[in-house]
Parts: structure tokens; C-alpha cells; sequence
């Protein structure tokens, strides 16, 4: 009789649970129709693929704890949120005792999960500098990072906004609400940053989805990508004072956390990898710089390199590329560059030089990615006024973000989501980086 009943109940449960769950939270609680099924497993309406959860109503599920060990666990499988937790007691779905959602529950064969769907991050936009009146303040956290700022801004329920102050490694947590049309005032490299609606610039810069920790695929099939450019100044911070590449790469690992980036004066990307963990190798390195991307998020093709005959006192001057495509297929190339710094002499750097450069780097990216999603990274010697950086606009393509000679430039395929500048941390540099989304 058991075994049929249990039956009777496959076909029903997915559509109880999906109208039950298709709330946005779930509180914790028993309703609906308790059951347990012995003899198979219903799979859960929202994640086709997830067998080890049984529902034993609302939200809640029976799960082996032989699979998961803990209901944290359980629900961010299939990208939901632990509300309750529970050691299950005589398989009738009635709780024994109940534990933290991180808790491991042991010594039995199941636990009761209470899940709800997880709610998206916000997005936030950055002004150009600090609002005159930042508002209340409603907590501190000690960071340069934007990304932890974000997630202690997201954990404070009163926040609406905070001031980044990247030299200081503070991060002041804001009530007010911004949108981005307030007058600023320039303080250090602080920056004022407010929540905004998604898929907007706001103000005063691009918006973020959230949490910067790495691109991905959304199911929208969206490609969201976190791009960034920096200047190693290896032969100081690695060569002659080595214990300034700590904080480069520590900056690298817990704080930029790029999908991809273009290195400039990086003459050994092998110890990059190593150092990092997390970066490996995807283009050509020419003239010490090139392109790395984070291990597992791309796959590397069509790599390659041109002389931009733009040679100064150090040489050959070069546009390095790779074509990057992701597990769902979309692709995009990612350019470097490094140009020559101004000098007098038998090698001439200067302007003109820099100008030429940019002519036979468009040429490139023309002629090697045609009409694809382009990305470009470098350091360019040269302020935005200069007529090599203004040859970008000029064939098109958009500024992300400038620091100093520093520059992201990305093609009209991309929506700039979020941009900005990290810390030096070691070299005579500031990375750049810039969150986008592939259209």
C-alpha cells in the first residue's frame, strides 16, 4: 500500500513544490501534504538533475545525508539558500533536532532542508570621485577591495551606498540612497558607490551584477566577463626588491580575481601561475607582456602576435591576442599591448611614434578578429588626449576605464556593467579592470 501511494506521488510533487517554492523566500515551516517516499526519488522541480531531495512539504526536503552532509550544502546545489536545518526523526518528515545550516549532521541516514530561492545580488554604480554628502553612516570594513565592500555593504540591511578608499583600506558603509546625478569632490582615490537598478550605468559609472569574483554564463546565456590590466614593474618589485611582488600577487589573488588580464612588464608568466594558483597562460608573451586568464573559465585559441613598428629606447613594441571562448560557446579576443615611453635619441618615442602604433594595432585587431567581441588591454605610454588612445574612439571602440597610461578599450558587442581601479600594491602601477557583459 506504502509502495503505491509513494507512487501516486510522483507525478503530483514537482508541481506542489514548484507552485510552493516559486515564492521568492521560503520561511521555514511544515505545510502542506507530509509524506515520505520509501522506494524512489522525486526529482526537485527547479534543478531536474538533483535526486537526493524528497519533499516532505513546502520547501522542505528529505535529503541522504550519505550525498550532503550538511543543508547548507543541499540547497546551494541547485542555487538556493539554507533557511533551516534539522535532523529528521522515524521517517515521517517530523524533526528530531534542529542544527545549523552549516552544521554536518551525522549518525543518521537523513536531515530535513528548508531551502528559498536566493535573492540576486544588487548592482551598484561608482561616481568619479566622493559625494558632498555621503549621508549617515552605518558601519565600516576594513578593505581595499570592492568586491568585499560590496558583500559587507549587501550584509548590512541599512546599506544603500558606501565610500571605497582603496589607499586608506577602508570602506565606509552609507543609509543614503544615490542615483548617481550628486556633486563630488575629489578625496585620495575614494570613490562613492551606491546600489542601482541592474542594466543601468546610473551616474556616473557602470553597474555590476554583484559579487566580482568571476564571470559567467547566465542563464539568459549572457557572458559576463571581469577583464584587467596591470603593470608588474618587474625588474623593481620582482627583480631588485622582491618582497614587493607579494603584494602584487596577493592584490591579484584577493582582490582583482580576473577571468582575464593583460600583463605588462611580466617577464615570467610562469611564476605568475604559480605564485597565483589560478592564472595560466593563454597568449603569446612578446616583449614581456601578454595575456593570462583564470584556469578552467576559457578555452585558449588562435594565439598570436605583430611587431607594431612603434620601437623606443627598449625595443620592439608589440599587440599580443588570443581568441577566448567559454563552455557555452560564445567567444571574444582579448589584445595587449605595452607601448614605447617617451625618449630622445637613435629611438625616438614619442607622440607621432605612439600614434603610428595605434594605426597598425587597429589594423591587427581588424584584421585578425574582423567583426567579433574584442577586448583591449595595455599600458599605453600616453594620456587620453593623445592622438594614439583617441585612434581607438575614432575606429570605434569604447573606453571602460583610464588610470594615468593605463586603459581597457572593449568593441560595441559589450555592456559595461562596472569599471575601476585597484590599489598599486607593490608597483609603480594601478591595475584596471572592468566588468562586462557580451550582448
Amino acid at each position: 500500500m506504502m509502495a503505491l501511494r509513494a507512487v501516486a506521488w510522483i507525478t503530483l510533487l514537482p508541481r506542489l513544490l514548484a507552485e510552493e517554492c516559486s515564492a521568492e523566500s521560503c520561511a521555514p515551516r511544515n505545510t502542506g501534504s507530509t509524506f515520505l517516499q520509501f522506494t524512489s526519488r522525486v526529482r526537485h522541480s527547479e534543478n531536474s538533475e538533483k535526486q537526493d531531495g524528497v519533499t516532505c512539504g513546502g520547501c522542505r526536503a528529505l535529503v541522504k545525508t550519505s550525498s550532503f552532509k550538511r543543508c547548507k550544502d543541499y540547497c546551494e546545489s541547485f542555487g538556493h539558500s539554507c533557511v533551516a536545518a534539522a535532523e529528521e526523526e522515524d521517517e515521517n518528515c517530523a524533526v528530531k533536532e534542529d542544527y545549523d545550516c552549516d552544521e554536518e549532521i551525522d549518525d543518521t541516514s537523513d536531515m530535513l532542508c528548508t531551502c528559498s530561492k536566493t535573492p540576486a545580488a544588487p548592482c551598484y554604480s561608482s561616481l568619479d570621485g566622493v559625494v558632498t554628502d555621503e549621508g549617515q553612516s552605518v558601519g565600516m570594513a576594513r578593505t581595499s577591495s570592492m568586491d568585499e565592500c560590496e558583500k559587507a555593504c549587501n550584509d548590512k540591511e541599512s546599506c544603500e551606498s558606501f565610500t571605497l578608499c582603496p589607499e586608506w583600506q577602508k570602506c565606509f558603509l552609507k543609509a543614503k540612497s544615490l542615483d548617481g546625478s550628486e556633486a563630488v569632490e575629489q578625496k585620495s582615490d575614494c570613490k562613492s558607490v551606491f546600489k542601482t537598478t541592474c542594466g543601468s550605468t546610473g551616474g556616473g559609472g557602470g553597474s555590476s551584477g554583484g559579487g566580482s569574483s568571476g564571470g559567467s554564463s547566465g542563464g539568459s546565456g549572457e557572458l559576463k566577463v571581469k577583464v584587467v590590466s596591470y603593470n608588474l614593474y618587474w625588474w623593481n618589485a620582482f627583480d631588485q626588491n622582491s618582497w614587493k611582488s607579494d603584494g602584487i600577487i596577493s592584490n591579484i589573488k584577493e582582490n582583482l580575481r580576473p577571468d582575464t588580464i593583460g600583463f605588462q612588464e611580466c617577464d615570467s608568466p610562469s611564476q605568475i601561475s604559480r605564485r597565483t594558483g589560478f592564472l595560466s597562460e593563454a597568449s603569446q608573451f612578446k616583449g614581456a607582456q601578454g595575456v593570462m586568464i583564470r584556469e578552467g573559465r576559457f578555452r585558449a585559441s588562435n594565439k598570436g602576435s605583430r611587431d607594431l613598428e612603434a620601437t623606443g629606447k627598449w625595443g620592439p613594441r608589440y599587440v599580443t591576442w588570443v581568441k577566448l571562448t567559454d563552455e557555452s560557446g560564445k567567444s571574444f579576443w582579448h589584445f595587449n599591448t605595452h607601448w614605447c615611453v617617451h625618449s630622445e635619441g637613435k629611438r625616438v618615442c614619442n607622440e607621432d611614434v605612439r600614434y603610428r602604433g595605434a594605426r597598425n594595432m587597429v589594423r591587427a585587431i581588424r584584421d585578425v578578429a574582423g567583426d567579433s567581441p574584442v577586448l583591449i588591454t595595455g599600458d599605453f605610454n600616453a594620456r587620453m588626449n593623445e592622438k594614439g588612445p583617441q585612434h581607438f574612439l575614432d575606429s570605434g571602440f569604447k573606453l571602460a576605464v583610464n588610470d594615468w597610461v593605463d586603459c581597457i578599450f572593449y568593441s560595441n558587442h559589450w555592456t559595461l556593467l562596472r569599471e575601476g581601479k585597484g590599489s598599486s600594491s607593490g608597483s609603480d602601477h594601478k591595475p584596471v579592470y572592468a566588468e562586462l557583459a557580451l550582448n
